[in-house]
């Protein structure tokens, strides 16, 4: 293991030296249909052309801040925003390029005829690794995508035509004649470009300033700040509060808060803050560690519930403020300590989250928070922040800044630095945020002296939130230093929440700045900080084993990056933050693969498996059935058959998550087979359970009983109390549903019970799982509203522990309950929506039940098409054992046929749900379709025929104790 701080890398002077990452714009310009051209020329006469195009090419492109790379024939590759920086690099680009088809286009030479000199350009912005250049590769070498890119957008263009990408323009195509968007796909990109065609400047200036968007930094938001106070005064009255202020990057969230914790103070509030950050360095309950750190707690909590009761009590002392910047990078252990801390009422606590919101990608609001969503500023206040920057500064460079900082406070308080800096004269228009302000960011850090930059950097690669002492002992450089007073002064560092911190004043600048330090630069610095962080967990500081992980993964130690990314996915399962273990597992498994995998290696990676696996179970992904295959085969490589059991198990336990019974049942056999051959009786209980789950989930109910009776037997005798017991919950909850679908729903109820009674002090994913089958057992009697509670319930813990798919199967039970309750359309759309959802995912448990609900509801709703729908996407879950929803499909397909006259394809539609419900052993779905077919009976003129099948069907309810459906059948039968 590493003990001292790794010297310099003695780096080639080549990469050292010459090689360097920078944000540019790369233009490509190619004379078009040339090739035909030179065919059609003379040699002679073809090469005063190119000499002729040369000398445009130098005339104007330094004219607009250009670098010409390289001319090769007719073609022209320039560089905008090198060797100097420059925040306007895209829009120098367009205007040169327009240039340059204006220069070329003056030209007078002897063509043949048919021909005119044109040329066809492409613009594109972003990160390249620029090395110095020979007489082959030109002025300077360019590496990255970016060149490629550029490339392929000039080849897309028409003859005197410029094609230019959105994130390299952005609004700065309002002062071009740009056509239409179009959606461009190029070599080099996942996804396509959206990209804009030039054909001119724009003839004036002023109507394009009127219908830009506007901006700024702390003003302009008193609505959302008396929001917050309105909130603080609810918290004050006893009634805990909760405010999420949302929004896109840059748009002034934390400085809104920032204001408003100052409010706080002043009615002596205790105000604790702590901040979420993205990225496998960052440990679990992280916000809520920062904030008992603050106080001063020497023995931290351990788990999410002990945290929540200590914020608890501090409520009851005092009104009391928590505020967590950044949310949407919180953990799940988080979620669940937000969750506890909700449930207690009476305290005086007010909880205030910021989230980043960016498109369609924004995570899931905390539940049960107020939402203030900040929008862009009007021109009026934007005009006030520029003038809060920029004291004294005359209205036309107000006017400039508003006028194309698009609303952004971020953009403004770029545009009004570049301002103060000298640069107020040629203001640059933002392009989207992806090239625009990384490229202004770049112009103000080149703008700093050379020990600034390398301290900067340095601060970067360790992370959002800095350690003093970190930095200290990386840079050689105190916090009380001049340089660190000169980089808060220039804006780019200032003191975090906590002592000992400092901060990136924004999370893009530090992205931006880590993305400029050189690959084997970057990676010396991870393991300098890492060895750092080791030195100081020997002295006696706590080992941070995320940030260890980290760290050495992105210098290039994966022996290491292994060791510590096991260890923090360790640690976060055990305080369910399952998102980041899920992570971690990942990195591990990642780091030992860029290794032989053989011998113990081979043994640990399979370990690892193992428990990314039961990670996995609440969110499962097909690509886990590839890892779980490879770990049989390797155990099985190795002669393990204590290995080869497990991790057969595991991968029967991903086909079941993901929905498939049938081979879950497969490897679930040959896996008890195996544990048993190996003497694991612990192996062989927990498989014993999980066939006993999947034979629940195919219908196989008999079967299902004897083994989870088996399980549940078993793990009682092992139960201590002191934990969660998940296996013995999970297996409870599924012994509830064999007895709910056979009709025994007070047994049922009592196994639901029972499984809530395994959970201790945490609020887990299997809590999602009890509540949301009772809901769903709940509605096979009828009880709509009980179900519709028990659904909200389930609900609540999805939320909290971030599961997507438990939310979807939560919501969709509840907004059916809802529609048998209130008969609401909206209620289908919600459950329509919820189940479009899961579509698109590789989970496909239970997902029949959907289905069938919005086959009967649709068809309700007189829209038999969309019905028909879902009763075919139910039956092709029926043919992969998952037969739960079938019935109800087919008695809404018999319903549909019978209404249309065809009979007999309804008795058909009739006989198959029964045969469904026989196989099942439902005793709830034979009556229900038993009533079901009195009702086409009693419509078809048949009341004999109805009256029987009444009788039966009422007094199977009777027993049951569904007296809602026994209702419905006493009424049809005094219709009779």
């Amino acid at each position: 293991m590493i003990e001292t701080l790794p010297p310099a890398p003695a780096l080639p002077t080549d990469l050292a030296v010459v090689q360097r990452r920078h944000y540019v714009t790369l233009l490509f310009s190619d004379l078009s249909r040339s090739t035909e051209l030179a065919g059609a020329m003379e040699a002679e006469q073809y090469a005063t052309l190119l000499s002729m195009l040369r000398i445009a090419y130098q005339e104007t492109v330094p004219r607009w801040g250009g670098t010409i790379v390289r001319v090769q024939g007719d073609g022209l590759l320039a560089m905008f925003g090198h060797p100097v920086p420059h925040e306007e690099a895209g829009r120098r680009a367009v205007e040169a390029a327009l240039a340059l088809h204006r220069a070329v286009g003056r030209l007078a030479p002897q063509l043949p005829a048919g021909f005119m000199l044109q040329l066809h350009t492409g613009i594109h912005a972003g990160l390249v690794l620029i090395g110095d250049g020979d007489i082959e590769r030109g002025r300077f070498e360019l590496m990255g995508t970016v060149p490629n890119i550029a490339a392929r957008l000039s080849d897309a263009a028409g003859p005197h035509e410029i094609v230019v990408s959105d994130e390299t323009l952005g609004p700065a195509r309002r002062f071009f004649g740009a056509g239409a968007p179009s959606m461009l796909m190029v070599k080099g990109r996942d996804a396509p470009i959206l990209v804009y065609r030039i054909g001119s400047q724009a003839e004036t200036l002023a109507g394009v300033q009127a219908r830009s968007r506007k901006q700024a930094p702390l003003v302009g938001r008193q609505a959302e700040f008396e929001r917050l106070a309105h909130a603080l005064d609810a918290a004050f009255a006893g009634a805990p509060a909760g405010v999420e202020v949302a929004g896109p990057p840059g748009i002034g969230k934390t400085r809104l808060v920032e204001e408003f914790l100052h409010h706080a103070h002043q009615r002596d509030c205790r105000v604790l803050r702590g901040s979420c950050d993205s990225g496998l360095g960052a440990a679990p309950l992280q916000p809520f560690r920062q904030m008992m750190q603050s106080l001063g707690t020497a023995e931290l909590p351990a788990r999410p519930h002990a945290f929540a009761a200590a914020f608890q009590r501090l409520a009851a002392e005092q009104p009391l403020v928590l505020f967590i910047d950044d949310w949407q990078w919180a953990d799940d252990a988080s979620h669940q300590v937000l969750a506890g801390i909700q449930r207690e009422a009476g305290l005086r606590l007010l909880v205030v989250l910021t989230r980043r919101v960016v498109g369609s990608a924004a995570a899931p609001a905390a539940p049960g928070f107020d939402t203030v969503t900040l929008a862009p500023l009007v021109q009026a206040t934007a005009a006030e922040a520029v003038a809060a920057y920029l004291p004294g500064a005359d209205p036309f460079v107000v006017a400039q800044i508003c006028a194309r900082a698009g609303g952004n406070p971020l953009f403004i308080e770029e545009l009004c630095h570049s301002a103060a800096h000298g640069d107020s004269g040629r203001l640059a228009p933002p392009p989207s945020p992806a090239g625009w302000i990384n490229q202004l960011i770049e112009s103000r850090v080149q703008g700093l002296a050379a020990p600034l930059v390398d301290m900067l950097r340095t601060a970067a690669v360790i992370g959002n939130t800095v350690p003093a002492w970190l930095l200290a002992r990386i840079t050689g450089h105190g916090p009380d230093g001049p340089l660190l007073r000169e980089l808060a002064e220039q804006d780019f560092l200032f003191p975090g929440e906590h002592a000992g911190t400092l901060r990136f004043k924004h999370g893009v600048t530090r992205d931006v700045v880590y993305a400029s330090v050189g690959l084997l630069q970057r990676q010396w610095l991870h393991l300098r900080i890492a060895v750092a962080l080791m030195q100081q967990a020997q002295a006696g500081a706590q080992e941070d084993a995320e940030a260890l992980a980290l760290h050495f993964g992105a210098g290039g130690d994966p022996a290491l990056e292994a060791h510590y990314a096991e260890l923090a996915g360790d640690r976060a399962l055990a305080v369910s933050a399952l998102d980041r273990a899920r992570a971690h597992f990942h990195a591990a498994l990642s780091a030992l693969e860029r290794g032989e995998l053989t011998g113990e290696r081979a043994l640990r990676w399979v370990d690892i498996v193992e428990r990314l696996a039961m990670v996995c179970m609440f969110e499962p992904e097909r690509g886990q059935i590839a890892l779980a295959e490879r770990a049989v085969e390797l155990a099985q490589r190795h002669g393990d058959l204590g290995r080869v059991a497990r991790a057969r198990h595991w991968l029967g336990c991903v086909h079941y998550a993901l929905g498939d019974p049938r081979q879950a049942i497969r490897h679930g056999e040959q896996a008890l087979r195996e544990a048993e051959a190996a003497s694991d009786a612990p192996l062989a209980t927990q498989v014993v359970a999980s066939l006993g789950e999947a034979h629940t989930a195919a219908g196989r109910y008999e079967r299902a009983a004897q083994l989870l009776d088996r399980a549940i037997e078993v793990k009682r005798s092992h139960r201590s109390g002191r934990r969660t017991n998940v296996g013995l919950a999970y297996s409870l909850v599924c012994r509830g549903v064999v007895l709910g679908d056979q009709g025994r729903f007070g047994a049922a109820a009592a196994c639901f019970d029972q499984a809530q009674e395994c959970i201790v002090g945490i609020t887990h994913q299997i809590g999602t799982s009890i509540e949301g089958w009772r809901a769903a057992v709940l509605l096979w009697q009828g009880r709509w509203e009980a179900a519709h509670q028990a659904a909200a319930t389930s609900a609540r813990i999805a939320e909290a522990t971030r599961s997507l798919w438990q939310l979807s199967v939560a919501r969709a039970i509840g907004g059916y309950a809802d529609w048998m309750l209130r008969r609401d359309p909206a209620a289908i759309e919600g459950l329509v929506a919820v189940t479009d959802w899961v579509l698109p995912r590789d989970s496909g448990l239970f997902r029949s039940l959907n289905h069938g609900w919005l086959a009967e509801s649709l068809l309700a709703l007189g829209r038999p098409d969309e019905a028909r729908r879902h009763a075919f996407l139910a039956l092709q879950r029926g043919r992969r054992e998952d037969r739960i929803g079938l019935a109800m499909a087919a008695r809404a397909m018999a319903r549909a046929a019978h209404a249309s006259g065809q009979h007999a394809a309804a008795q058909r539609q009739l006989a198959f749900a029964h045969r469904v419900a026989q196989a099942r052993g439902a005793a709830h779905e034979r009556a229900v379709t038993q009533l079901a077919e009195a009702e086409l009976a009693a419509a078809s003129g048949d009341g004999t025929r109805a009256g029987a099948l009444l009788a039966e069907a009422e007094a199977a309810f009777d027993t049951m104790d569904m007296a809602w459906h026994l209702e419905q059948a006493q009424r049809l039968r005094a219709q009779l």
